[in-house]
């Protein structure tokens, strides 16, 4: 569960990024977040990954008190989420299977979860039969797999994707977008920021429209009508899906 109630943030220059923002994500939901540039999107994905503090508001992730969340509490908060960047960000001198390795490895996981984990999570994504290849011997569309790979492989709850299709043709985007769908199915949370309205146009889910740091629209999947724009914390938590098997550590989460 994600909820961010009257949340405020500008930044030390002045620049107010949020203006009050009010949303909730339910487990097992899957979030278009769409706005122009300086909306407040990235914003958002860094609030939620820790990276920075609200101004005013309350910040909720996964369990976790993002207002007063101890430091040595962060890298658990982080083994809930898998982040994915526009720009892949593999490690290029390593392969497919050493990305993945480097990124278990990073939250503790032992050999054996490794050696468990890393197959099942490649063929998840169409990857079976390249772990050992290196990330300039892939096609983009496969880089973003890979990303995505890696972003799944410790299991988190959250799966954040920002802008995971810009640098991939219309046929990519749609294939890349159909893994998020599926990846959700198996009952990940999956919030995926984009400016793709065509792209999101082909998913009936839910569509949260920022401008100037507020939310504008909030359409419920399986709904034509746009939720009202006032901002009031909102949220429908799907039933849980089961999910693949967990390589996860474990933290007394902040209240």
């Amino acid at each position: 569960m994600i909820r961010l109630t009257e949340v405020y943030k500008e930044y030390p220059n002045g620049a107010k990024a949020l203006n009050g923002l009010n949303l909730e994500i339910g487990d097992g939901e899957f979030i278009f977040m769409v706005g122009p540039s300086g909306s407040g999107k990235s914003t958002v994905i860094k609030l939620l990954t820790g990276e920075v503090s609200a101004t005013d508001g309350r910040v909720m992730v996964n369990g976790f008190n993002l207002n007063n969340i101890a430091e040595w509490q962060i890298p658990y908060l982080r083994r809930t989420l898998g982040v994915i960047f526009q720009d892949f960000r593999l490690i290029e001198k390593k392969s497919v299977y050493d990305n993945m390795v480097f990124a278990m490895r990073a939250v503790g996981a032992s050999q054996r979860e490794i050696k468990k984990r890393i197959p099942y999570v490649l063929k998840l994504v169409g990857l079976d039969g390249k772990s050992s290849r290196l990330p300039d011997e892939l096609s983009g569309g496969e880089q973003q797999r890979v990303a995505i790979a890696r972003a799944l492989v410790n299991n988190p709850d959250t799966i954040i994707a920002d802008e995971p299709t810009g640098n991939l043709d219309p046929r990519k985007s749609l294939e890349i977008m159909t893994l998020l769908k599926r990846i959700n199915e198996l009952g990940t949370t999956v919030l995926v920021v984009t400016h793709e309205l065509d792209m999101v146009s082909r998913f009936d889910e839910r569509v949260v429209m920022l401008e100037r740091g507020r939310i504008v629209r909030d359409s419920a999947a399986g709904r034509q009508k746009a939720r009202p724009s006032r901002q009031e914390p909102s949220g429908e938590a799907q039933s849980e899906a089961g999910a693949p098997e967990a390589v996860r550590g474990s933290a007394k989460r902040g209240e």
